[in-house]
């Protein structure tokens, strides 16, 4: 891994054939609260064959720099160090990814710099702060059980019974375990105030949504409101799957989304909505 000037680990990989030259835009991976970049790590082979990707531990998580409990967390700079990893990675335009909070932070961080994003796609994310579930009581978690109160909460949240194989969801909870409480509820301040509604309208750049319909946290609706508001977005629900969706489904996602990106770069110069029809051609929501 190497660090960015912000201090933030990233890593890139690239597994594309010498054949394909310099085809396929960069993908840039955004994780959420509770995890860090290895929760990509199914989708990195799918997708690397044809795209350079990036991936980083989001401020306060894995090998990246942990602030001080009194550290005034905020958006804009969440979206400084998204940008920051692209420009050490040399990532002048990027297809972004983001899941859960990272979702959030990837929105904001288009709409500040649309020229630079290609598409984004949001895994079990939101727009907005209002109406999420479960943000109000982690304060109380984390004060009564503490961490392993507040992660045994989170497995429940992200994990139907069923979803996932042990060994995962026992590497998921070890990982989530290690999240130190004041980064947790400082970002969950920050994305309980968020709302993009007002950028978000008119936000032309290619958006995927892909929601599952059992989350505790991001409701259905976010997602159909977010449809509606930009011109270019298709949405997704997955059936019978909570807030883990990227990590028990990582290579149905990372497959999907490989279509998707396809399509948006097969229509580079084009209208982008001719793009989003054919998804809807393939079940896509639009």
């Amino acid at each position: 891994m190497q660090m960015s000037p912000r201090g933030l680990a990233t890593i890139t990989t690239d597994l594309r054939p010498p054949w394909r030259g310099s085809a396929g835009l960069p993908v840039l991976l955004h994780h959420g609260i509770g995890a860090d970049h290895r929760i990509w790590s199914e989708w990195v082979p799918i997708l690397a064959a044809r795209h350079p990707v990036t991936r980083f531990d989001m401020r306060g998580f894995g090998r990246s720099p942990v602030p001080p409990e009194d550290h005034s967390w905020s958006m804009d700079e969440m979206v400084a160090d998204l940008w920051d990893v692209a420009d050490a990675a040399s990532l002048e335009r990027v297809h972004l990814v983001g899941e859960s909070m990272g979702g959030t932070i990837a929105l904001a961080a288009a709409l500040t710099a649309p020229h630079r994003v290609a598409s984004l796609t949001l895994s079990n994310a939101s727009y907005k702060g209002a109406g999420l579930g479960e943000l109000p009581a982690w304060e109380a978690q984390f004060r009564e059980g503490g961490v392993a109160g507040w992660s045994s909460r989170m497995m429940e949240n992200r994990f139907a019974p069923g979803a996932g194989t042990p060994d995962a969801l026992a590497w998921f909870a070890g990982v989530q375990a290690q999240t130190h409480a004041h980064v947790a509820i400082g970002l969950g301040r920050v994305l309980a105030a968020a709302d993009l509604t007002q950028e978000l309208r008119g936000f032309e750049t290619p958006l995927r949504i892909v929601l599952p319909d059992s989350s505790p946290f991001v409701p259905v609706r976010h997602g159909a409101e977010m449809r509606e508001l930009a011109p270019n977005a298709s949405l997704r629900i997955v059936p019978g799957v909570r807030h883990g969706l990227p990590f028990t489904h990582a290579r149905q996602e990372a497959t999907a989304l490989l279509g998707f990106l396809a399509e948006v770069e097969g229509c580079a110069g084009r209208d982008a909505q001719a793009a989003l029809g054919r998804l809807a051609g393939r079940g896509e929501d639009t």
